[in-house]
Parts: C-alpha cells; sequence; structure tokens
C-alpha cells in the first residue's frame, strides 16, 4: 500500500469513528464560522435543486483546478484553498448524512409548539438537575442529541472554568477586566447553547401530528443514507489526496490529474441521490400525491434538504 493510500484510508477511518454524532464531527474538523458561513451562502443559491446542486458546485472549482494541472503547475495556496473547501464540503455532506439516518433532527422537530419557551425563565441549574434525573432514570437518552450536546457544552463549561481559575492569577492588573470580559462572553455562549438544546428536548416531547410534518420528514431519507455515505468517502478520498500533495510538494501532479479523472464516480453517486428522491413519490400516500407533481419531485426533495442544511447550520453558528 503506497503512502497515499495509507492516507485515505486512514482518514476516513477517522471520519468514521467520529461521523455518527454531531459533536464529535464539529471537534474533528474545527471549521471556521467564515468557512461555514460562505458555504451557507453557496446553499442559499442553489435555487435549482438545492443540496444536490450545491455540492455539484462546490466541487466544481476543484475539477477545474485539476483540468489546469494537465497544463500548469499549482501554487501551494490554490491547493490549500481547494483543501479548506473540501474540508467544509465534506463536513456538510456527512451532516446531511446524519439527517439521513435520523441522528440529527430536523428544523420541525426542533421548532416550537404553540407556546414558545423563553430562555431567560430557564435556570441553568433546574436544567441539569433534570438531565442529571433523566440519566439516572433511562441512561439511554444520553444518546438523545439535544442531551448529547447539553453534556458536550457542560463539560466545556467545566474545562473553560478550570482555565479562568488556574490563569486569572497570573494576569496583569491592567488586562484584568478585558481577560474576565472574554471568559464571561465565552460562559454566556455556552450556557444559551445548553438552554437552546434543552428547549429543543422538551419540544421533542411533544412532536408536530404525522399530518402536519413537512414532506422531507414523510419520504424514507434513510434510503439515501448509504448513497450519501458513499459521497462523503468520495469528497474525503479527495481531502486527504490534496492534503498529501500539499505535504510532500513535489512529483504530486500524477495524483492531481488521478482525481480529475474520478469525477464520473461523484457525478453517478449524485445522479443516484436524485434517482431515489425521485422514487421516494410512489410511496407517498394519495392525498400527498395531490399536493405535489411528480415532475420535479427530486428537485423539491433536494430543495427541501438544502433549505434545512441552511437552517441546520445557521443554528449551530448562533
Amino acid at each position: 500500500m503506497s503512502d497515499l493510500d495509507k492516507r485515505i484510508t486512514g482518514d476516513w477511518f477517522d471520519i468514521r469513528e467520529a461521523y455518527q454524532d454531531y459533536v464529535m464531527l464539529d471537534q474533528k474538523f474545527r471549521l471556521s464560522d467564515a468557512d461555514i458561513r460562505a458555504h451557507i451562502d453557496k446553499l442559499k443559491f442553489s435555487v435549482e435543486q438545492g443540496i444536490v446542486e450545491y455540492k455539484r458546485s462546490a466541487l466544481g472549482p476543484l475539477y477545474r483546478m485539476l483540468e489546469s494541472t494537465k497544463y500548469q503547475s499549482l501554487s501551494a495556496e490554490q491547493i490549500g484553498a481547494q483543501l479548506r473547501e473540501m474540508s467544509t464540503l465534506l463536513f456538510i455532506v456527512l451532516i446531511q448524512r446524519l439527517l439521513a439516518e435520523g441522528i440529527a433532527r430536523f428544523a420541525a422537530r426542533r421548532k416550537a409548539s404553540e407556546e414558545q419557551i423563553d430562555p431567560d425563565d430557564l435556570k441553568l441549574k433546574d436544567i441539569l438537575e433534570d438531565i442529571n434525573d433523566r440519566i439516572k432514570n433511562d441512561a439511554t437518552i444520553k444518546g438523545n442529541p439535544s442531551v448529547k450536546m447539553i453534556l458536550a457544552q457542560v463539560s466545556r463549561y467545566q474545562k473553560e472554568q478550570q482555565t479562568f481559575k488556574s490563569l486569572l492569577p497570573t494576569i496583569k492588573h491592567d488586562s484584568k477586566r478585558a481577560f474576565i470580559g472574554n471568559f464571561k462572553k465565552t460562559f454566556s455562549e455556552i450556557i444559551n447553547r445548553i438552554k437552546r438544546n434543552y428547549i429543543e428536548l422538551l419540544q421533542e416531547e411533544a412532536p408536530p401530528a404525522d399530518d402536519n410534518r413537512p414532506l422531507i420528514e414523510i419520504v424514507p431519507l434513510k434510503k439515501s443514507a448509504v448513497i450519501i455515505t458513499s459521497q462523503s468517502q468520495v469528497v474525503s478520498h479527495i481531502r486527504s489526496a490534496l492534503s498529501f500533495v500539499q505535504e510532500e510538494k513535489y512529483k504530486t501532479r500524477e495524483i492531481l490529474v488521478g482525481l480529475g479523472r474520478e469525477r464520473e464516480q461523484i457525478t453517478k453517486l449524485f445522479k443516484k441521490e436524485m434517482a431515489t428522491y425521485m422514487g421516494f413519490y410512489g410511496q407517498l400516500d394519495q392525498s400527498r400525491k395531490n399536493e405535489y407533481a411528480e415532475k420535479g419531485f427530486a428537485s423539491l426533495i433536494s430543495r427541501n434538504l438544502g433549505a434545512e442544511m441552511i437552517r441546520y447550520l445557521e443554528k449551530e453558528l448562533a
């Protein structure tokens, strides 16, 4: 096995260790808010075929760059820029996989029911007592996405608190105010995330009636999970190869040209994804079929998924 193959296999193994959980993915990728917001904008511009159109357009500049390697060498900056793009794309495809598998929840499940819960009415102590009581009564609740996020934020809060206490005595008097202000801001962000996820947990316990569920919650999205996993593996392959090229810096043109030749593989997976969405139409009950035209149904599902991804990412950045 070549060094490149080892890198590709090893990176995918590491991703598989994390891809069942949003918190683990977030910690593994550590993307900047700016990079994620740039891809949110790309999703917003994908108005015809939603999430599939976004993925195609995100890969477009990469393949144009790879095509140019037949005639010219690439700069480290060009490779680095595409490596960042592929990292963000891979992260988003993996979140799409979480949605397809039912591990992450749709916005409709996160939306307040008839009465909105005011975060200001919630006390952190009460939230943590309730969560601890729930875990004592049923340890499996730790697998709930909202509970996972709460526990991750509590762990982060404790670590930040330890850091604050250990550093405070070393801070000069004239810098103390800014130092304390920065930590107050961090603590406030963590508490707000805990409250938001606790509200989602409460709202999940009173989900909307089936008849009111949005389209993407009714169709069997889990059938697309295998395809989305295959897509994420292809993007991971590209990302690993770019990372390898960036580090090696010489005798790498053949690797880049080879990546360009593999474009058809991901193209086929996008077509397969759209075909899967089209197949969902035949599984709708008659009342739902009356609401939607068969022609363009796959694009409708893909647009709905694109909109859902925007809401999901914007929520996590809030």
